[in-house]
């Protein structure tokens, strides 16, 4: 790296190789004894920042970069008179030139370059740690660090391109490098970025995300989410009170304390995690990865409890501390309650929702946790998402890594902190539950059951919406594997224009007669020998569905189906076994009850014996 002298004395700047395992104070200590310069009088400074480095860091880390000694303040006039008195007494001084000696004459200043920073390119403008940052706090001069830290690098200005074009007579003359030089160089980088975050704290969450709109810092309200060790520390005469009103309040405080801490959780994923990944793409660092794809909505959830906790829980709380009085069941029906007659919101393919009649979720739980709904529906994606980046991106990898190890994430797994909203949301009827339990007060008894009415209603809605959601995308896989529906052919190339238009079929089509919740199951399927009428037996594969019995014929050599019989509406279906062992009959009815097609189907008696049970089951 390059150390410059900020001193009212002109002194030559230095390059000074960045060695590894060796601190900072290590490799500038030989340096400041030929300039008879004390280490314990000068700060030490990143380019252009102001904040002075600790010479414990590993010197390796600042390879590239530009360092600045300044004399602290006070002992300016020592440092500079040091100086002079040892030039005048003639001590041996090592300029650059004499570094070059050794290193070879790549070292020498580039051609046109001024040390000075005016002389700076735009593009080579030196990276302040405040700016790089954000408005983190940074330690003092001298923090005790564990294991080995590192500095920010400026975007594509990164030490290794630094350091490259400084010393590339040294390191070699080649200019192509490979992709798997360029992902090195990105891990090299990559790292870099972590330590310092490690070293200086992190990024603040960037603007343009949504996340947490209403931030705790904006309003102060961090300090909220602290909880007495004890309801009895905020109670008033916890000693007469009954055991059974001990266990109530015990209840009472667990839902209170563990809101807090899932709150804590959450905001472990938009300032750790979230936050480190955009500031890393903002420096052309982990582009590949889609944030929203792999945390959803899960800045809409944080806003919903900040509000949850902000409107119920922490006036819960403030009227317990300013009153003493038990805490009290009722007081979080606001949160929680249900009302008949208002209407459902429904989730749709789209990010919106449609209103219907059912008088399930109130708007005072349905609307607040709605974006459970997208965060339930898109875990599984998310979930399949972030191993997918494990298992292909090693630089995704670093990075899980070295999130998961920080404090904030108390051993959790990146994976255990996207499942834990889902957990949540199923936690609290058995919360809820347990107070019910405990209470005894019939008016108490009847505002609990109705927020546990409220709460299971909108899991059971969620719920049924995941499978319904299940089931379409192995509707989507069975439609994948069919190419045609050849159920009519045409006479003439006329007919077969016509015919063109309605040679289709749309499993994901509503069933007829039933609601559109009610999605189509598939509930067996597999090879069989298929007769019809008196033709010879042809080897086919048939789908049973809620409603439909469907026949196809296997391409050959391929998981490839078409369609080439009429699908068969199971509630228009006999079906009967025969006296053939395996085999069973289908004889399929129009609209006045007349037959108008016969199939004989043939399998292992097992088999059969399902295949019959199963159209029955579904009739």
């Amino acid at each position: 790296f390059t150390l410059k002298f900020d001193l009212n004395v002109d002194i030559e700047a230095e390059i000074v190789p960045a060695v590894k395992k060796k601190s900072l104070g290590e490799v500038l200590l030989p340096v400041f004894e030929r300039k008879a310069i004390e280490l314990g009088k000068v700060d030490i400074y990143l380019d252009q920042s102001h904040t002075p480095l600790s010479l414990q860091f590993e010197a390796y880390r600042f390879g590239g970069h530009y360092l600045r000694v300044k004399a602290k303040p006070g002992d300016e006039l020592k440092v500079e008179q040091a100086v002079r008195d040892a030039r005048s007494a003639s001590l041996p001084i090592l300029h650059p030139a004499s570094t070059a000696a050794f290193l070879g004459p790549v070292l020498e200043p580039l051609p046109g370059r001024r040390e000075g920073t005016e002389s700076l390119a735009p593009g080579r403008r030196r990276k302040n740690i405040t700016e790089f940052l954000g408005d983190a706090s940074i330690p003092s001069p001298e923090p005790a660090l564990h294991g080995s830290s590192s500095l920010p690098t400026n975007g594509t200005d990164t030490w290794k391109n630094r350091a490259a074009s400084r010393f590339s007579g040294f390191f070699g003359s080649g200019t192509s490098t490979g992709s798997f030089g360029r992902e090195t160089e990105k891990l090299e980088q990559l790292v870099n970025r972590l330590h310092a975050y490690s070293a200086f704290g992190l990024p603040k969450l960037p603007p343009q995300l949504r996340f947490d709109r209403d931030s705790w810092e904006e309003d102060g309200d961090e300090a909220g989410l602290t909880l007495e060790d004890s309801w009895q520390q905020i109670i008033q005469g916890t000693e007469v009170l009954s055991r059974r009103q001990c266990h109530q309040q015990e209840a009472i405080w667990e839902l209170l304390h563990t809101e807090a801490t899932y709150i804590r959780n959450l905001k472990v994923i938009t300032d750790l995690f979230l936050s480190c990944l955009v500031n890393l793409q903002e420096s052309g660092l982990l582009c590949e990865v889609d944030a929203e794809r792999l945390f959803s909505n899960i800045g809409e959830i944080i806003q919903l409890h900040c509000k949850l906790w902000r409107s119920v829980m922490a006036s819960v709380l403030a009227k317990a501390r300013r009153t003493g009085a038990l805490l009290d069941p009722i007081d979080f029906l606001d949160g929680f309650k249900m009302v008949s007659g208002d209407a459902t919101p429904r989730w749709g393919a789209t990010p919106c929702w449609v209103v219907h009649g059912d008088p399930l979720v109130s708007p005072q739980f349905g609307s607040l946790f709605k974006p459970y709904v997208r965060y339930c529906m898109e875990e599984e994606g998310c979930m399949e998402y972030m191993r997918a980046l494990l298992r292909d991106s090693e630089l995704f990898r670093t990075y899980v890594t070295w999130a998961e190890k920080q404090e904030q994430c108390s051993r959790l797994k990146l994976s255990d902190m996207l499942v834990k909203p889902h957990q949540r949301l199923t936690k609290y009827p058995l919360l809820l539950k347990s107070i019910l339990k405990k209470t005894d007060e019939p008016r108490a008894r009847d505002a609990i059951n109705t927020m546990i009415s409220s709460v299971e209603r909108f899991i059971n809605d969620v719920n049924s919406r995941m499978r319904q959601r299940q089931e379409r995308q192995r509707l989507d896989a069975i439609l994948s594997r069919i190419d045609a529906y050849e159920v009519v052919e045409g006479s003439t190339d006329e007919v077969d224009k016509l015919l063109k238009e309605f040679l289709r079929l749309d499993l994901t089509a509503p069933i007829p007669g039933t609601s559109p919740e009610d999605t189509r199951q598939l509930l067996l399927e597999g090879s069989l020998r298929m007769r019809e009428g008196k033709d010879s037996k042809m080897d086919v594969y048939c789908f049973l569905f809620t409603d439909l019995f469907l026949i196809t014929k296997p391409f050959k050599k391929a998981e490839r189906t078409k369609v080439i019989r009429q699908p068969l509406l199971v509630d228009r279906v006999v079906c009967r076994e025969l006296r053939d062992p395996g085999s069973f009959l289908l004889i399929y009815l129009n609209e006045l009850g007349s037959a108008v097609a016969a199939y004989t189907f043939q399998t292992s008696g097992q088999l059969c014996r399902s295949w019959v049970e199963a159209v029955r089951n579904a009739q």
